[in-house]
């Protein structure tokens, strides 16, 4: 994809060798330009990509010199030497110099070097090529991706990592959890999170694996679903871990608020008719008193004052209810009807005290008030031991108590 073009620069006297160097072909994607010159040109040496230096017939400490201070820091210079030129470079070391051709060469060997150096620069574009995807893949996602060392060490993180730990690539490279994510050693043996023990896991089955994880990201725990994987060697051992970490927290947010919402009452904040029925497949064989609550000369409310004071009056009712019986399962079933469970064993007696205490509660809030002083409530209960009747069996007599409630009332 990439298109390169590649200046030559040679510095030589011998016209066969350029002649070689002008009849190499360009490999795909690349292209050439080629520059001459019998002695030195620092211009030309400063365009250039790579220069080939034909030293046997110069000052041989001074031309590399002037070379290595014009040449691009990037540009690769290659020396043509004879022997004892060759080994005294060699002994020098010197990482600024990319190669050292031992002249005479055949134009065959000259070719045959020519060719090799063009495919391992052809191999540090592809490399660049293929770093250039990766780099760009991973920080043009908004999700956290980062590699490690099987000790734990991050090799490599993208943009949105550096982002959630507020540091730059730079801190975080070769650094472990405890100083990334600002954790103390004490404070993760507590066992909030399972990052470390998952990367083991993932190393130990030599598979990809879905984690749900939790870390602190500043002040904030946040939830992430983590997908890992091993790297493997070349040897096929594992030598450390990839990890992709999508932040899941709104998400599971929105869903509790979704099953919030599905099974409570938007008005009063109590539990609807569709929560209590999942509420006793769960408890129907324990020890259950059901209170059934209807309210009284409600609809003189809405009708005298308005449904605005209606909602007041049931959220009244909702605050007394959860107030009296807090340990009570407390549902809005519909209209002015209350639903109250309560699990666990009592007695007759018991249940029939509860039961007055939620009128004479409901109908002493309601007095307070100057528009619900008409209000009242009329309660009916039930009661039953361990597997001795059903729900719906309780509901029905408790509704039908507080209906001869009701009508007493009138």
């Amino acid at each position: 994809m990439y298109h390169c073009q590649i200046c030559y620069y040679m510095i030589t006297e011998q016209d066969e060798l350029f002649s070689v160097l002008k009849g190499l072909l360009p490999l795909p994607h690349f292209a050439h330009e080629y520059l001459l010159s019998a002695g030195v040109d620092e211009m030309m040496a400063g365009r250039a990509d790579v220069i080939l230096a034909d030293i046997r017939q110069m000052q041989t400490e001074e031309t590399v010199a002037t070379l290595l201070s014009c040449k691009k820091k990037e540009a690769d210079l290659i020396l043509l030497a004879d022997k004892k030129q060759a080994m005294s470079f060699a002994l020098q070391d010197d990482m600024r110099i990319t190669d050292i051709w031992v002249m005479p060469l055949s134009e065959a060997g000259f070719r045959f070097h020519l060719v090799r150096w063009q495919k391992t620069y052809k191999m540090s574009k592809d490399f660049w090529q293929t770093r250039l995807y990766l780099d760009t893949t991973i920080n043009c996602v908004p999700h956290l991706v980062w590699y490690k060392d099987k000790e734990g060490a991050h090799m490599k993180v993208n943009e949105a990592f550096c982002k959630a730990v507020n540091k730059t690539m730079e801190q975080i490279e070769g650094r472990g959890h405890y100083y990334i994510w600002d954790i103390e050693p004490e404070e993760y043996a507590k066992g909030e999170f399972i990052c470390m023990e998952s990367e083991y896991e993932v190393m130990d089955k030599r598979e990809t694996c879905i984690f749900d994880e939790t870390v602190k990201i500043g002040d904030s725990m946040r939830e992430l679903k983590t997908y890992k994987s091993p790297l493997f060697d070349l040897d096929g051992s594992v030598m450390g871990t990839v990890g992709v970490a999508i932040d899941v927290t709104q998400e599971r947010l929105y869903e509790q608020m979704m099953i919030r919402n599905a099974n409570t009452d938007f008005l009063t904040g109590l539990y609807n008719r569709r929560y209590v029925y999942e509420f006793i497949d769960k408890h129907e064989n324990g020890h259950i008193a059901v209170y059934c609550i209807d309210l009284d000369h409600f609809k003189s409310v809405n009708d005298i004052y308005g449904h605005h004071e209606g909602d007041k009056a049931l959220v009244l009712t909702a605050k007394t209810l959860q107030d009296t019986v807090p340990e009570g399962l407390i549902a809005r079933m519909g209209g002015d009807e209350f639903l109250v469970v309560l699990t666990g064993e009592h007695t007759e007696e018991e249940v029939e005290q509860t039961r007055k205490m939620l009128k004479d509660r409901l109908d002493g809030e309601y007095a307070k008030h100057e528009n619900f002083k008409k209000v009242s409530a009329s309660v009916g209960s039930s009661y039953a031991r361990t597997g001795r009747e059903t729900f719906h069996h309780l509901f029905h007599r408790a509704d039908e108590m507080m209906y001869r409630e009701k009508e007493s009332n009138r």
